[in-house]
């Protein structure tokens, strides 16, 4: 009998586990263009939503890139440009000397 039960008790904690995880997993936006006939509330929500990468990149260069223009020696100043090259901080047609 406590077999049984143990058995039966398992089952429902395994059940609220897999049903709990739904909720917490990651969801993403469908971007996909594939009901462009109808009026899908997702995609035009989604072309509501501000560029995130942008905003991030933006806030992440920008001491580094203001950093930049207060270096006055030409040496110093060449090599930390090409090192924000190398490390991808900057985009190399911007900002090029």
């Amino acid at each position: 009998m406590k077999m049984a039960i143990s058995f039966l008790c398992g089952i429902a904690v395994c059940a609220l586990i897999v049903f709990g995880v739904k909720p917490i997993l990651p969801t993403s936006a469908d971007t996909t263009e594939a009901n462009s006939g109808t009026d899908n509330t997702t995609t035009t929500l989604v072309k509501l939503l501000p560029d995130f990468e942008k905003i991030y990149r933006d806030a992440l260069t920008s001491p580094f890139i203001k950093a930049e223009s207060k270096i006055y020696d030409p040496d110093i100043a060449e090599y930390y440009h090409g090192l924000m090259q190398k490390t991808g901080l900057t985009d190399p047609s911007i900002h090029s000397k």
